[in-house]
């Protein structure tokens, strides 16, 4: 065996020495390369759930509907009576429950979780049958009950690290009150259970760090508190309301430190995506409120402004949190949301399309800035923002399309109008997000060729229009007015039709949209504009169309000549 020359045992140790930097500090030493490591290395343990959870869950399952089948089926017998039903149940849940509790600690953690699920949800069923049905007591003790059981279930699935145990024991404290809900008005009383259930659960990675990566428990607490609040307020009396109010901005608060996670050494699990839909659910709770107030909708303005700050301001102390940027364009969007839902509310809603669309070409061009630099991974997910917005602006120029009110398309001042500005800008993000490869660049390509002939051709009609006076015989636009349109699907298709001819792979979508365009200016022309026409403006328009095909052709003809040899 041939000793190891001295040159490849010193790269091997250096590269151990910068692997074990790596380990202990997250980053490779400046003058050491980035090592790379097995894939394997690093890569979390999936969640495997073995055949005997799948059979233990399932068989936990039918086994609650089967104790709910037989509770009713021996009612109706005669034979046990209330307490005694209500007795088996307590002893069939507490059996389940302690047997899951011995579980958990140990390696039996998956089967524990799912009887898990059969034990609390027997235990929901007989507490609720307990306070509503049997009338032992009233339905604040079984909510009390249900929530001390919860509270040990959940202090269980601490104790034992798991997480899958937790996520059941905050499902089973969400349904708690919906189970045992009684009709009447207690709104305040289910927000302060929300807000008390979400503190709690907050107090759990500060206790076991390893918690701020459990998924679900994180959504499920988070999602779970924030998708009640909307009906809770949209059901609550006008006396309740300032009260409900604090609340809701204790939950904003509560959320955001639970989705933040601030001094748990352990950085958490989408931190941003859990901010995201949290506060757009507390918003929408806010205006929910705002509205029962009988207060004036523009004045709320005010406050989406106030969230759209309380977002920028969050970027700095985020960084130093995350120790990345990650979270800037999540926050960044969060705020031009806002910003973009604000001016609509405070001012006319004519121009919300255009400030939609201005936004979307900010986002779609900063993607492309982007894309071309150090923080390339960031590109996907502005790419996305300014789509969505981009999908809006188009959404709300297609009510200035023809089957909108005569009023609203005709009527429009030529190229001083939101549907100019609106198709504009729509069309400008469209053009940005096709340049990019991806999954949006079809849906962009087609988006743009949409949008940007619709605006132009429209325009051009209008300005047809505005020069020849308004149109006579019940007709949307003139009869020149619609042969304005024709022309501009013509020399857009022809000019498209010669560009894809120097495009790499023959341009094909270039080349589609060209044949597209001039086979609807043809048919358009001979279906329609003909046959409305008189005979100068016949004449006159199928000499432009046909000499637009011509004059394509030939140039074509004469690019392809000088490109040979």
């Amino acid at each position: 065996m041939e000793p190891t020359p001295p040159q490849e045992l010193a790269e091997r140790v250096a590269r151990l020495e910068a692997q074990v930097a790596w380990l202990l500090q997250g980053q490779p030493p400046p003058s050491a390369p980035l090592p790379r490591l097995p894939a394997t290395s690093f890569s979390r343990p999936r969640l495997r759930i073995t055949p005997v959870a799948w059979i233990a869950g399932i068989g936990g399952g039918i086994f609650l509907l089967g104790t709910a089948f037989f509770l009713t089926w021996a009612a109706q017998q005669g034979w046990l009576g209330p307490a005694t039903r209500f007795g088996l149940g307590l002893l069939a849940g507490g059996g389940i429950t302690a047997w899951a509790a011995r579980l958990l600690p140990g390696e039996g953690r998956r089967l524990g979780t799912a009887l898990l699920v059969a034990g609390l949800g027997t235990l929901q069923f007989t507490c609720r049958a307990g306070a509503l049905t049997y009338h032992f007591y009233p339905a604040s003790v079984g909510l009390a009950a249900m929530a001390l059981v919860t509270l040990g279930a959940g202090t269980l699935a601490v104790r034992a690290a798991c997480g899958g145990a937790l996520t059941v024991a905050l499902a089973s404290a969400l349904v708690a009150p919906l189970a045992l809900n009684q009709g009447g008005h207690h709104e305040v009383a289910l927000a302060l259970y929300l807000v008390v259930l979400l503190a709690a659960a907050l107090v759990v990675p500060f206790r076991a760090p390893v918690a701020a990566a459990w998924l679900g428990v994180r959504w499920t607490a988070l999602l779970g508190t924030a998708l009640l609040w909307p009906a809770t307020c949209g059901a609550a009396l006008q006396a309740d309301l300032p009260m409900l109010s604090a609340l809701l901005a204790l939950h904003l608060l509560l959320a955001g430190l639970w989705a933040w996670l601030p001094g748990v050494p352990v950085l958490p699990g989408t931190p941003t995506a859990l901010w995201f839909v949290g506060h757009l659910l507390a918003t929408a709770s806010a205006w929910v409120l705002w509205h029962k107030t009988l207060l004036r909708p523009e004045a709320f303005a005010l406050l989406l402004v106030a969230a759209a700050g309380l977002n920028l301001a969050l970027v700095a102390p985020l960084q130093r949190r995350m120790k990345a940027e990650s979270a800037d364009w999540g926050l960044l969007a969060l705020a031009a949301g806002h910003l973009a839902l604000a001016v609509p509310v405070a001012l006319d809603d004519r121009w919300v399309g255009s400030l939609w669309g201005i936004f979307a070409l900010a986002l779609a061009w900063a993607s492309a800035k982007v894309a071309d630099g150090a923080r390339r991974a960031d590109a996907p997910v502005l790419r996305g923002i300014a789509g969505a917005l981009a999908l809006l602006t188009t959404l709300r120029w297609a009510l200035h399309l023809p089957w909108a009110p005569a009023g609203q398309v005709a009527g429009l001042t030529p190229f001083l109008n939101p549907a100019f500005l609106e198709g504009l800008l729509a069309a400008g993000s469209w053009a940005l997000l096709a340049r990019p490869s991806g999954r949006l660049r079809p849906l962009a390509f087609v988006a743009l060729e949409l949008t940007a002939n619709l605006t132009l051709a429209l325009e051009a009609a209008r300005a047809v229009q505005a020069l020849r006076g308004p149109a006579t015989g019940g007709g949307l636009f003139s009869r020149e007015a619609s042969v304005a349109m024709t022309l501009v699907w013509a020399a857009s298709g022809a000019w498209q039709w010669m560009r894809s001819l120097g495009q790499p792979d023959g341009g094909r979508a270039l080349a589609a949209a060209g044949y597209a365009l001039m086979a609807a200016a043809s048919l358009k022309l001979i279906a329609v504009d003909l046959d409305r026409a008189d005979t100068p403006l016949r004449a006159l328009a199928s000499l432009a169309v046909g000499a637009m095909g011509m004059a394509a052709a030939i140039l074509a003809h004469r690019r392809r000549q000088g490109e040979q040899p």
